[in-house]
């Protein structure tokens, strides 16, 4: 069995679709994602997210975190490990900020993947 480290990392969109994807665990793959930081980069305004998995190769989402608030310029950590299997996915999705046209949250995983 072979392992490898690895890191993934987005700025985090405010759609829920494939773009928001952080990372995906390869075909015949498992992973331990260690730790997802999730940085809000804006000044003033406070970063509301979701997090989620899906236990089935990627068609159904559920929620590790929903409108989790990082104030600004500050950064959130999940520190405890989330197992992914073959094609399992780790998707995060910045709430729409009214008093902001930009995305300022950004997200990185540190992932252990054992083939």
């Amino acid at each position: 069995m072979a392992s490898e480290f690895k890191n993934a990392g987005m700025t985090v969109p405010s759609v829920d679709d494939a773009t928001a994807n952080l990372y995906t665990a390869p075909s015949a793959t498992k992973a331990v994602i260690h730790a997802v930081y999730i940085s809000n980069n804006s000044a003033t305004n406070i970063a509301q997210v979701d997090v989620k998995v899906t236990t089935d190769g990627g068609s159904t989402f559920y929620h590790i975190g929903r409108k989790l608030d990082v104030p600004p310029e500050n950064t959130l950590t999940l520190d405890k490990p989330i197992n992914l299997e073959a094609n399992d996915i780790i998707r995060i999705v910045a709430q729409p900020n009214p008093d902001s046209s930009s995305n300022d949250v950004e997200a990185f995983a540190s992932i252990l993947e054992i083939s």
